[in-house]
């Protein structure tokens, strides 16, 4: 049986009691997300990898140089041709703004504010690391 992604979320986001580990969640989920998600979409459209690369190279710029916001991580997520990523995990919705996990976790936890938005982008820069297949850094 799988678990909703809601679900999931609230309860790992309620179960962290101290904010590291809610970072840890959520760059977890992030990743979980991300690298599921890539593997997926290029399995179905191979000739998206140009895509999926170039956001790969852009987000790692900003996690590296501890630049990244909100309306960069949003940015860089719009460069996907896909929708969202997702997978039994989590889910990144692209749309308007950065949904992570799901609309009722955003409301809990802004991954576009500080801290949050370098754990969620360290979680799918390194989520679409793993689906692109590169070797770790």
């Amino acid at each position: 049986m799988k678990t909703s992604v809601a679900v999931l979320a609230l309860f790992l986001v309620s179960c962290a009691t101290t904010p590291e580990q809610k970072l840890s969640n959520v760059r977890n989920l992030a990743y979980a997300a991300a690298s599921i998600g890539t593997q997926e979409a290029l399995l179905q459209n191979p000739t998206w990898r140009p895509r999926f690369e170039s956001a790969y190279t852009n987000l790692n710029t900003l996690v590296e140089t501890k630049t990244v916001t909100g309306s960069f991580l949003r940015d860089v997520l719009a460069s996907l041709p896909v929708k969202e990523l997702k997978s039994d995990q989590a889910r990144i919705a692209i749309e308007g703004a950065t949904m992570l996990f799901d609309a009722s976790v955003g409301t809990k936890i802004n991954v576009e504010a500080a801290p949050y938005v370098l754990a969620a982008a360290t979680g799918i820069r390194d989520g679409l690391r793993v689906g692109l297949g590169k070797p770790s850094p």
